[in-house]
């Protein structure tokens, strides 16, 4: 199990290496400002087609065409495809939906009928290896706190039998500790971590072990959060090959 951990972390925003507290910036306007859900859309599955996303027929994904003017689709890169982009969402319709991934010949890659609430923020995480399914996680953003970050720990690792456990470690300073606090305990495939609050300052790694076991199978690259942002760390790829970490900005 310890070998089909190789480290990948990546970061998909200058802004998420930024330390500083932004409560005096300029402000941030990113509250919903219309009726309808919100929801983005993550390619995390190696062998699937580029697709674009639609609810019922309309097309959500609307991903530029090329300099030949051929349609185009969100493609796999490492876990970094993301629609609209690294940081927002799409506003749509809420209810009873119909959401299809399809393939640039508009074949079925995934399908699902997720019922989206007014108000509510999504994402989607287009898994699978032989055949896809659309995994739709409901995006719970805590409140607005200046005094706070917010993290929480996603499992989208295929393959895998185990339940992960996941810490969030404050590094030590010559001025203080180390902090260990925890961010997930006993995440199986498909499943997430509540966000959970913590100081918006220093430099952070989060650790991951198997369930019950002690020792460390991969620890992230360190990171500093940004006050009153919220974050995803996505766990992804393949126990049988790879594994990588991806975080992501949900505020």
């Amino acid at each position: 199990m310890k070998n089909i951990f190789i480290k990948s972390f990546a970061v998909l925003s200058a802004g998420l290496m930024l330390g500083s507290c932004e409560e005096n910036a300029i402000e941030d306007f990113n509250e919903p400002a219309s009726t309808g859900a919100y929801i983005k859309f993550v390619h995390a599955a190696p062998d699937a087609p580029a697709v674009n996303y639609y609810l019922g027929s309309t097309k959500i994904s609307a991903v530029p065409a090329n300099t030949a003017g051929e349609v185009q689709g969100i493609v796999f890169t490492g876990g970094n495809s993301i629609f609209p982009s690294t940081y927002g969402y799409a506003n749509v319709a809420a209810g009873n939906q119909t959401l299809q991934a399809l393939g640039l010949n508009n074949a079925v890659v995934a399908s699902s009928s997720p019922t989206l609430a007014d108000g509510e923020f999504y994402t989607v995480y287009l898994l699978g290896e032989s055949s896809f399914e659309n995994y739709v996680v409901e995006d719970e953003v805590p409140a607005l706190d200046y005094s706070k970050a917010y993290l929480r720990f996603v499992n989208i690792l295929q393959d895998d039998t185990h339940e992960i456990d996941a810490v969030l470690v404050k590094e030590a300073t010559s001025e203080s500790a180390e902090q260990r606090i925890p961010l997930g305990d006993n995440v199986a495939f498909k499943e997430h971590s509540e966000y959970v609050a913590f100081e918006p300052n220093g430099s952070y790694v989060v650790e991951f072990t198997v369930d019950g076991e002690t020792t460390v199978l991969q620890a992230t690259s360190s990171f500093s959060p940004i006050a009153g942002r919220v974050y995803s760390l996505v766990l992804r790829g393949d126990q049988d090959t790879s594994f990588g970490t991806n975080l992501y900005r949900d505020r």
